[in-house]
């Protein structure tokens, strides 16, 4: 090694090649035909099983080549150890998903998060008639109309929000599904029949009141009922609602009479009499409660507090164009304070005594303006 003297054992290739390279054309013939005898040989031994063939020499093992062997086995043949591997990792998922589960309460525990979801942030009550609010949140639809006769910000947050509103169809499904399919308690679902009976029946928007609705509700409350309160609760409602679809059906026929009493009895004034009728029975069901509620003297009332306009508007207009016993002037009168007659209405701010008065904002529909009425044209529902 690192020597200039050449072997004598490469002496012969060496002459070899130079005879080669100075070769004639007849050498170059030659040496083409000894390629095409190999060519030969190596289709034909390429029939000749794998068997028969010598083996070809072992090469040299370094670092390198085991490092490239060993991952060739490892991507051509997996073993058993990397599949036991795997499946050890999906049991340990499968038993850590199990224990937290558990941890949680399982079903019941999943269960009750979800209907703690669907609870109005202000009644924490389950949704009947949820909405969702520009917040974000999901309230119960009366429960927000209230919160803004007094306020305008979110319930939640506290942060500044307008009273704009849209039905949450995904939350009253929900709740509608697992109240259907049992899957809460009894106390819970009573509650939930006895206030979508009692919203079924109140409803005034198109197309009205459905009350074969809430007298299924109300029933099924009434299988529930673990109380003879919640049973007298709810058989009370049942008696109502019967004597509303009662009062539907006469109304009803009187459409029909219309043709066959015109000109006799009451003649085209026949459908407003009973229209009036109507009106009228509203007031014989409501008296004897308003009565006792009527103020007998005007007095401080807290912002929120709930009062009743009196429902007829030609007794309303007088009480405000007179003063109110007490009083040094009277509160006027104004059109649009006609749309308060008879209305649920929450008191903004006590007036002042020369008036005797109180500023009231309507509930339902709700308005943006606030109006004042005199204590004697207001019935207090909440003490």
């Amino acid at each position: 090694q690192g020597s200039s003297r050449v072997s004598p054992l490469r002496l012969p290739l060496c002459k070899t090649a130079a005879a080669a390279m100075s070769s004639s054309a007849p050498a170059s013939s030659a040496a083409r035909e000894e390629v095409s005898k190999r060519r030969r040989s190596a289709s034909t031994s390429a029939s000749v099983p794998p068997s028969e063939h010598a083996q070809p020499p072992k090469r040299r093992r370094t670092s390198k080549t085991l490092d490239v062997d060993e991952h060739l086995a490892t991507i051509e043949e997996p073993t058993n150890s990397s599949s036991s591997s795997s499946s050890s990792k999906q049991e340990n998922a499968a038993e850590s998903a199990a224990h937290n589960f558990q941890k949680t309460g399982g079903v019941s525990g999943v269960l009750a998060r979800i209907v703690d979801h669907h609870r109005c942030p202000i009644t924490q009550q389950l949704l009947v008639d949820p909405v969702v609010a520009e917040d974000g949140h999901i309230y119960e639809r009366k429960a927000l109309e209230m919160w803004f006769m007094t306020k305008q910000s979110s319930p939640t947050t506290n942060k500044p929000m307008g009273p704009n509103m849209l039905p949450a169809h995904a939350a009253r499904q929900t709740v509608s599904e697992l109240i259907e399919e049992g899957m809460l308690d009894a106390a819970t679902t009573l509650g939930f029949f006895a206030d979508r009976g009692r919203l079924r029946a109140m409803r005034t928007t198109t197309p009205g009141p459905d009350l074969h609705g809430a007298q299924t509700d109300i029933r099924r409350s009434l299988e529930l009922a673990q109380t003879p309160s919640q049973r007298s609760a709810s058989e009370f409602l049942l008696e109502i609602i019967s004597w509303m679809q009662v009062g539907s059906s006469l109304f009803q026929r009187s459409q029909k009479l219309q043709s066959e009493v015109h000109g006799i009895c009451l003649g085209q004034d026949f459908q407003t009499w009973v229209l009036e009728v109507g009106d009228a029975a509203r007031a014989v069901v409501t008296w004897p409660l308003l009565k006792e509620c009527q103020m007998p003297e005007w007095r401080e009332l807290p912002k929120g507090t709930r009062v009743k306009v009196v429902d007829d508007a030609s007794e309303l207009h007088k009480l405000c164009e007179r003063p109110p016993a007490g009083a040094e002037a009277k509160v006027g009168w104004n059109a649009e304070m006609l749309g308060f007659a008879g209305k649920i209405c929450t008191v903004q701010r006590v007036g002042e005594s020369s008036h005797r008065n109180y500023i009231l904002r309507r509930e339902s529909p709700p308005t943006g303006r606030d109006f004042s009425f005199p204590y004697d044209a207001c019935f207090l529902l909440s003490k």
